[in-house]
């Protein structure tokens, strides 16, 4: 009788064992097919990309990238990094113990500065910086080192106060060595 007893739990534990296999397999196929029904398509229609490049082709580009890329200046630049620029542009033309970072003073970066600025909606200081590089525009360079040392003064600058102007032959010199 122990025999047939231990038969049957076998045949019980066997049928239980094919249950949970079913049943396993079963949810899995659930599973997916609710994983299918709810992925996100990620096939693009004709409409849909025919939008999405309308939509890209509207964003104007912005003018004189390179340059304005050289000057480390872009879309997001704010009052600080334009001050930066300008202030290492002065480096060219004044008199300073210490010159860490330098940029060309080319009409053609002056203009372009002079254009981002004024095309700016976020750039505080505007008409001040407006002014200063309006100046270099017309070529007046008489209050370089007040500019300098402003620029250098609001961006908390601690060594480097220029004393003042490059003779044109120092100022050639420096545009020779550095540039």
């Amino acid at each position: 009788m122990n025999k047939f007893r231990w038969s049957l739990v076998g045949l019980i534990v066997a049928a239980a064992a094919i249950l949970v296999i079913i049943t396993i397999n079963q949810n899995s196929k659930n599973y997916e097919a609710k994983q299918e029904d709810t992925a996100p398509v990620l096939e693009t229609t004709e409409v849909e990309y025919e939008t999405i490049e309308e939509e890209y082709t509207e964003v104007e580009p912005i003018k004189n990238e390179q340059v304005l890329y050289e000057l480390g200046l872009g879309p997001a630049s704010k009052r600080e990094d334009v001050m930066k620029t300008m202030h290492s542009m002065t480096h060219q033309k004044v008199v300073s113990e210490e010159k860490w970072y330098n940029l060309e003073m080319t009409t053609e970066n002056i203009n372009v500065l002079y254009e981002f600025i004024n095309d700016s909606e976020v750039i505080d200081y505007k008409s001040e910086l407006l002014k200063i590089v309006g100046n270099w525009k017309e070529g007046n360079f008489d209050n370089i080192v007040e500019e300098h040392n402003f620029l250098w003064g609001e961006q908390n600058g601690n060594v480097g106060k220029a004393t003042g102007v490059l003779t044109p032959e120092q100022e050639a010199e420096f545009i020779e060595e550095t540039f």
